[in-house]
């Protein structure tokens, strides 16, 4: 638990440091266009480090086989049922917001248009997970530089916030704060909880590995830590898959004009990882309640992974 706070204190630190240094005489809102382009080429950067930082990982692609699989069907269904409770929800209840995410570009342009900047993001990944594991010239690289990137993310998203006039605060006082998370809390334990039913799994176990919410470096280390390594490197590699899954279907999401199921499908990382996806994608209206919403699920993760893994 210490070590989430601190995490947290981390990205709140980067985030509050950018906002900050955006209010400062030195920045003036011609920044605003140069800030957008650092942006984008530090998110690809950030991308591309990721998929080195799986590359690396021992034996990787003979993990293929069995929990490959597993992983993947936890990763997709846990999506799936986020962004469908979401978007049913949305039809349900007729917001008005869920209309206002680009939707007069976004219905003019072809599908085609729509995967080329899922597919710039994914292959800048599997760019890097490809050198990383085919080649040596990566030896040098420590988890360190995607944590640097990441920072420098998060500083970027804070001075556009600011350019963008975001407010932040004003999101936790609005009833969609809390209600996105709890219903991708509820779309993701359904889609693992299904995975659970079609394999040996129990049904707690099934939605542990779904309770990560795409962090994977804590959910498996959990599950792991509970005595049961094989299910931690489930969880590892099915929240990791869950964050790529995510790249892809953001942008996707948000140009027919589903903001909130693409905030959703984020989960936890939709306040640092995907968060640069999202504002690049959405809009920077939707930071702060992107911001929300993963910082909910974040603090939930430490405490359902465990839970739901005894049941």
């Amino acid at each position: 638990m210490a070590s989430t706070i601190w995490y947290l204190l981390q990205l709140f630190a980067f985030l509050l440091g950018g906002m900050a240094f955006a209010k400062t005489p030195i920045v003036t809102p011609s920044w605003d266009r140069h800030v957008d382009r650092l942006l984008s080429w530090c998110l690809y950067l950030l991308l591309f480090a990721m998929g080195i930082r799986t590359g690396l990982i021992e034996g990787i692609y003979g993990q293929a086989g069995r929990m490959g699989m597993l992983a993947l069907a936890f990763a997709a269904a846990s999506s799936i049922g986020s962004i469908v409770l979401v978007m049913t929800s949305t039809w349900v209840f007729n917001r008005s917001r869920t209309r206002t995410c680009r939707t007069a570009k976004s219905v003019q342009v072809s599908w085609l248009r729509r995967l080329k900047e899922p597919l710039k993001l994914v292959g800048s990944a599997a760019l890097g997970m490809l050198g990383a594991s085919l080649t040596p010239w990566f030896g040098w690289f420590h988890d360190g530089i995607t944590s640097t990137l990441l920072f420098i993310l998060l500083m970027l998203v804070g001075m556009q916030m600011v350019l963008g006039r975001s407010d932040l605060f004003s999101v936790f006082r609005q009833p969609i704060s809390l209600l996105l998370p709890v219903l991708t809390i509820a779309g993701t334990l359904m889609g693992g909880w299904i995975v659970g039913i079609m394999t040996e799994l129990t049904s707690g176990q099934s939605m542990a590995i779904a309770a990560g919410f795409g962090w994977y470096s804590l959910s498996g280390v959990l599950i792991a830590d509970m005595g049961d390594p094989m299910l931690g490197s489930v969880a590892f590699l099915s929240n990791l898959l869950r964050e790529l899954l995510a790249c892809i279907t953001i942008p996707l999401l948000a140009g027919i004009s589903h903001p909130h199921a693409a905030i959703s499908v984020g989960g936890a990382t939709s306040m640092d990882v995907t968060l640069p996806i999202i504002e690049h994608s959405c809009g920077g209206s939707y930071v702060p309640l992107s911001l929300a919403h993963g910082i909910m699920l974040t603090i939930a993760v430490p405490f359902l992974v465990p839970l739901l893994f005894v049941l």
